[in-house]
């Protein structure tokens, strides 16, 4: 009898021990992954914010604290069983710092400031909305191939607008904004809105040749008189705007060159608000690509009240171009060059320009901005 409880008491003694150093190795030591290679679990900060955005089944989940946004990526991102590397994956487009790093070894991460990163603050009702997007890059071989395409998924972080967030106080006060970014003092927005253009649509799936309603505008803290115009315009199949194959349909300092299309639906509409500009125009996929996504991104510019070459908006109809702001003899230019205007800009009623002084030449302040993914369907 003593024997037998001898040898439990051991039994015990060495289960404890195992027990001990792997709890160790767990909280200490790296992990091995599948691929032979080094992990260490990072640890989570404790301030999460109790909206979690993402399912913890997701392939992306979204983690959002007082001050940050965490993203959490499954290293089998496509569910193929083919593991992607942290290099192919980025927060954000504004800069290469943005990095993810590894998390287990199936998962990787990145905690970045709500602000940093090319993240975008606009307001829904009562809610803050800071948004950015994962960007998947996939490296080639050394055949120069690769067998993934390239994609961006929206991680959104949402907030009542009556807590602090990031150090930035929000009063309940403050009224509603359409905004989707902010640029010293103007803010701007890029939507796809519904065929009553009261307000914009929640599905971005078109079929071809159906319409596309896209509206521009910006707000400012204060009335000022200037116009919203859009300078330039491309049609990608990546968010990259320079990425090929590539249709420009505005260009030549807002001149619509898709409308001059052969059973082009494409048109500036009638303006109704300076700060406001509306395009139509047919959903359309490239010839001989599979790919039946695409980009619209468009160069927004805040000008002054002068209609001129360069601060102008034009559609071709009718064998001829006509300005939506009433002055067509700028559109002539369209067949040509349209040159820089270096008239100065006018000053607002209270004697100061919009906030930042201006950029030389037509334009005070400028954003580009991407609507997408679109998906068109055959």
């Amino acid at each position: 009898m003593a024997r037998t409880d001898s040898l439990r008491i051991g039994t015990i003694v060495l289960l404890c021990i195992y027990v001990t150093c792997a709890i160790r190795n767990l909280k200490e030591g790296p992990m091995i992954g599948p691929d032979s290679r080094e992990y260490k679990t990072a640890p989570l900060p404790r301030d999460v914010h109790k909206d979690v955005a993402t399912s913890k089944d997701a392939p992306v989940q979204v983690i959002c604290t007082e001050r940050t946004m965490i993203v959490i990526i499954r290293a089998d991102l496509h569910s193929t069983g083919r593991r992607i590397t942290a290099n192919e994956l980025q927060l954000g487009r504004s800069t290469k710092s943005c990095k993810v790093s590894p998390y287990s070894d199936t998962e990787y991460v990145i905690e970045a400031d709500l602000h940093q990163c090319g993240s975008e603050l606009w307001i829904d009702g009562d809610h803050l909305v800071y948004s950015n997007q994962l960007i998947y890059t996939p490296e080639q071989n050394r055949y120069g191939i690769a067998r993934t395409s390239e994609a961006a998924i929206p991680v959104e972080c949402h907030y009542k607008r009556t807590h602090f967030v990031s150090s930035i106080h929000v009063r309940p006060s403050e009224g509603p904004l359409t905004t989707k970014s902010t640029l010293e003092g103007i803010r701007f927005s890029f939507e796809l809105m519904k065929d009553d253009w009261r307000s914009k649509t929640s599905s971005r799936v078109y079929h071809l040749g159906e319409i596309m309603n896209i509206q521009a505008s910006f707000e400012t803290a204060e009335p000022a008189p200037f116009r919203l115009i859009m300078d330039s315009c491309v049609a990608t199949l990546k968010p990259d705007s320079a990425s090929v194959p590539r249709y420009v349909f505005v260009q030549n300092h807002g001149c619509l060159v898709g409308s001059k299309s052969a059973g082009s639906s494409a048109r500036f509409m009638p303006r109704k608000q300076n700060n406001v500009l509306q395009m139509q125009m047919d959903a359309f996929r490239f010839n001989e690509d599979r790919r039946n996504s695409i980009y619209i991104t468009c160069n927004l510019k805040v000008v002054d009240l002068t209609v001129n070459d360069v601060n102008k908006a034009c559609t071709y109809s009718g064998h001829r171009w006509s300005s939506v702001d009433g002055k067509d003899e700028v559109c002539k230019c369209c067949e040509t060059v349209c040159h820089l205007n270096e008239k100065p800009l006018t000053k607002w009623s209270r004697g100061s320009r919009l906030p930042n002084g201006s950029v030389s030449g037509d334009s005070t302040k400028s954003k580009t901005m991407t609507l997408g993914p679109i998906k068109v369907l055959g």
